[in-house]
Order: C-alpha cells, then sequence, then structure tokens
C-alpha cells in the first residue's frame, strides 16, 4: 500500500494525494495549484498517474484549491464516482463554472498579446472550458457525515465536519491490503473553532497514519472577539473618511463570515447602516448555498434565525450581479463596504475595485484571508508601495489592514490539540502550508505526539500498512524534528507551562 503526494506538499495549493492498494485506486482531492506563474504552471502538467485508472475520487470540499482540476481528470480519461458531502457537490456545479470562466477569460487576454506581440502558432488555450464542467459534476455522489461509504475494492471512507466551510470534511478511510486493514485520516483544511455561521471541526479517535495540513501550522491566531472589536472599528474609522472598504474574500467562507460580522454590528447599531456592496456573482450564489443548508449551522446561527434575523442579510446590503452593477460602485462617493473576489487579488472584480482606489488616501483594503506568496493580495499584506495591475503601476495609498482572527484554518495551537484527540497514530505527514509552516508544524508536532512526523515534498510515495519500513523518510526527518520551536510553538508552550 502506498501513498503519493502530488500536491499540497510543502506549498499551500494544488492538493493532490493518491492512495494505492493491490486492488484500488482513489485520489484524495484534485485541487489547481494558485499563487505565482511558477505554481500556475503545474496545472498544465500530464498527471502522475493515468487518470482512466483511477477508481474513485474523494473530495475534501469545494474550495478550488482541492476541486480545480477535477475537470481536467474527467478530460484526460477519469470515468469514476467522485465521492463528496451533500453541500459540496452544490458548491462545486457553482465554482468549477466560474472556475472555468476564468481559464477561457484568461486564454482571451493572453491571445490578445500574443498576437500583440506577434509571436506565431497556436495561442493560449484554456485549461478547460464551462464544457467540461457539466460532465465532471455528473460524477459527483453525495454522502452524509458519518456514513461509511464503499468507494472502491476494499476501500470505505466517513466523512466529519472538518469546520472551515459548508461541507469541508475530515476523511476517515479503511484500505484493505490482504488480510490486513488499514486507517488514513485526511484533515483536509481544518477550521478555527468559534467560527461564525458553521460548527467546530469534529475530533476523530484513532488512526494509523494521519495526513494533517499546516497553513497557519506556525502562527497563532488573535482572538476572533479581538479581530472582531478591530473590524468594527475599521468600519467606523471608514465611514468617518467617507472611503471605499474594499474586502477580497473567497466567495465560500470568508464573504459570508463578513456578512456575518456586519450583521451584528448593524443590527446591534454599534456602526451605521452603509451601502455594502456584495459584487461577486459567484458569492451571491454561494451565499444562496449557504443558506439552503442550515443543518450545517452552528447553535448561534440557529437561534439566530428561530428569532427571526437572517445572519447574512442587513440593511444597506446591495447585490451586484452584472458588469455595470459592479461599474456603477465606482461612482458611489461613500462611504461604502464592497466584498469581492478573488479572496487572493488574483482574479475577478476585486481587481478593478484595487485598481480604482488603491492609490486614494480615504480608502481601505482588509484583507480577511490566507494570501499565498506570488498573490497580489500576499503583495499588499507585505506593504507594497506600488503594485502592477492591467499593465499599470499604481501606488498604493490606501491603509492596508490585515485580520488574522477570521481566518478559516485553525491555527498552530488548534491543529496540535485536533490532532491529540487521535490515538494510534504510527505516523504523520505534514501538508497543505508553506514550507516554513510546514517544517515548523512537522517538528511542533513531532514533539507533541512523540510519533514520527513528516514534510513529503512533492512526488514523494510514502509506503504504509504492516510490515512497511520508514527508514527512507527518517534522515531528513530527523533533521526537521530538531528544528527550533517556532515562535507561536513557544508561546503556546509558555502559555501551558504559565
Amino acid at each position: 500500500m502506498h501513498l503519493a503526494f502530488y500536491g499540497a506538499a510543502r506549498t499551500v495549493t494544488g492538493s493532490q494525494y493518491l492512495l494505492s492498494t493491490s486492488n484500488a485506486r482513489v485520489l484524495i482531492d484534485c485541487g489547481m495549484f494558485q499563487g505565482s506563474t511558477h505554481m500556475r504552471v503545474q496545472n498544465r502538467m500530464d498527471f502522475h498517474f493515468k487518470p482512466s485508472e483511477l477508481d474513485a475520487v474523494v473530495l475534501t470540499h469545494a474550495h478550488i484549491d482541492h476541486s480545480g482540476l477535477l475537470p481536467r481528470l474527467v478530460a484526460a480519461g477519469f470515468a469514476g464516482e467522485v465521492f463528496t458531502t451533500d453541500a459540496t457537490v452544490d458548491l462545486a456545479e457553482v465554482m468549477l463554472l466560474d472556475s472555468a470562466q476564468i481559464q477561457e477569460e484568461d486564454a482571451q487576454w493572453d491571445t490578445k498579446k500574443w498576437i500583440r506581440q506577434g509571436r506565431v502558432g497556436p495561442p493560449p488555450q484554456p485549461l478547460y472550458t464551462r464544457d467540461d464542467v457539466p460532465p465532471t459534476i455528473d460524477l459527483l455522489r453525495r454522502v452524509p457525515y458519518w456514513k461509511d461509504q464503499d468507494v472502491a475494492p476494499g476501500v470505505r471512507v466517513r466523512f466529519s465536519d472538518a469546520g472551515h466551510i459548508i461541507g469541508s470534511a475530515v476523511v476517515e478511510v479503511w484500505a484493505q491490503e490482504g488480510q490486513s486493514e488499514t486507517k488514513l485520516v485526511f484533515s483536509g483544511d481544518l477550521g478555527r473553532p468559534g467560527q461564525s455561521l458553521i460548527r467546530d471541526p469534529e475530533t476523530v479517535a484513532e488512526a494509523d497514519y494521519l495526513v494533517i495540513e499546516s497553513t497557519y501550522g506556525n502562527r497563532v491566531h488573535h482572538a476572533a472577539t479581538a479581530d472582531y472589536a478591530e473590524f468594527e472599528q475599521i468600519v467606523i474609522d471608514n465611514y468617518k473618511r467617507h472611503g471605499h472598504l474594499i474586502i477580497p474574500a473567497f466567495a465560500v467562507g470568508r464573504t459570508q463570515e463578513v456578512l456575518y460580522a456586519l450583521n451584528r454590528m448593524v443590527e446591534a447599531g454599534r456602526v451605521k447602516p452603509h451601502r455594502v456592496y456584495l459584487d461577486s456573482p459567484l458569492a451571491i450564489k454561494a451565499t444562496e448555498i449557504v443558506r439552503n443548508h442550515r443543518d450545517l449551522f452552528d447553535e448561534e446561527a440557529l437561534a439566530l434565525l428561530a428569532a427571526g434575523d437572517k445572519p447574512t442579510e442587513f440593511k444597506g446590503l446591495q447585490y451586484s450581479h452584472t458588469v455595470n452593477d459592479s461599474k456603477a460602485i465606482n461612482f458611489d462617493s461613500g462611504p461604502c463596504i464592497v466584498i469581492a473576489g478573488s479572496g487572493m487579488c488574483t482574479a475577478g472584480r476585486v481587481r478593478h475595485h484595487l485598481y480604482n482606489h488603491l492609490a486614494d488616501p480615504n480608502a481601505t483594503v482588509l484583507i480577511v484571508g490566507f494570501q499565498a506568496m506570488g498573490t497580489l493580495g500576499r503583495v499588499l499584506v507585505e506593504k507594497a508601495k506600488e503594485v502592477k495591475l492591467f499593465g499599470e503601476r499604481i501606488p498604493v495609498n490606501a491603509r492596508i489592514e490585515s485580520l488574522r482572527g477570521l481566518s478559516a484554518h485553525a491555527d498552530l495551537g488548534q491543529l496540535l490539540a485536533w490532532a491529540e484527540h487521535i490515538g494510534g497514530i504510527k505516523a504523520a505527514f505534514v501538508t497543505h502550508g508553506e514550507e516554513t509552516a510546514v517544517l515548523d508544524f512537522a517538528a511542533a508536532l513531532h514533539r507533541r505526539l512523540d510519533v514520527p512526523t513528516y514534510a513529503p515534498e512533492a512526488g514523494f510515495v510514502a509506503e504504509l500498512g504492516p510490515g512497511s519500513t520508514d527508514e527512507a523518510w527518517r534522515a531528513e526527518a530527523e533533521q526537521i524534528w530538531q528544528r527550533e520551536p517556532s515562535e507561536a510553538e513557544q508561546a503556546i508552550t509558555q502559555g501551558q507551562a504559565g
């Protein structure tokens, strides 16, 4: 039995893990690489396996860095079933169609540039098109939480709530090899406890092998209450300056939490009603899907609904469906709030709002989600003095603010606490993080659990099950285990000691 790491290996995006037994081949996630050109070019490379030979795909959630290459996989010959949760099926359709539209628009833009530069040969083609999405959606299969589901010969899975976005799942996998059964647990993207609207991550009792994310594996979030208070103050300050408050937000997850927070501010009378523009057709559709899955809401959100309050709606909220709706926002003299995608500022309408307002000292850009290396959002967080947008250099005179407490990812302490609930771990593999975060968290996890922990690089194949050996992995791993604790780990250790 083998587990191969073909994506999200010492990087955040492109999640893709292949579990192989003598009787089955199951792919866990098929995500798109995002960020720098170096990262994105990997989306066009051949798969490391024959898609037609896969028995099944298991999808942890709908975010594009976990699902975005599914249409390519199907176009390349995969004809099996994709098993995921009910809400993820609903979200995947709108998100993959939106992703396909972005691929088509990017190809059109690249083709125009290709012609202007007088290049010869065929112009760039989209990664996939909207026509590729329906055949992919046809393969999705809805699986309830907590129900064992056979997905391939000798392989069954069970989903529990990962608390990251609506429909996100921790995946337990039982794989048979001969007379022996091995259990793997994939954390998927693990949410932050106490997140608005959705339930906290659920724990798992035991596993032989753990694959765990590390997006914030060397960070400790601010308390959510402190960040909500800071968010409120940013809204108040923006109102006083009559500026545009621009919030780049992922269509699923961050958008709904931002709307929830604004709802609480307005309903409590702590801030004056603004004009709040939700300027993202995808986010509008996703928010409606989230509302339709209220059975997955947490107790606080359910109590608001029972009291007649709609947690993601409030006075002043306006939906911008069309391009003309979006353009009209530029003529709003303020104060106003604009929530738009994409969350890392790599595409979508938010780039136009940034183009029009980054030079305005009365404007504010509020970053509320993770920003991968090589993205415009990351450049802004790192306080660049100017950025390039649509071929022009734009000075950054706007205020740039960042709130980590609204993150949809667990921090170091939360990841460690979740992993501690799992008994029987023989080895853990740390993925889905920038390299320093991966290495720091692998060392911290080793110290906390006293089990072998590894930080696989892309293409690494681990032998699993009875009789397997980890000798080939240990040399580098032992160096990782000797890493000095990160500042975040030291803070947690000192806090526990105190």
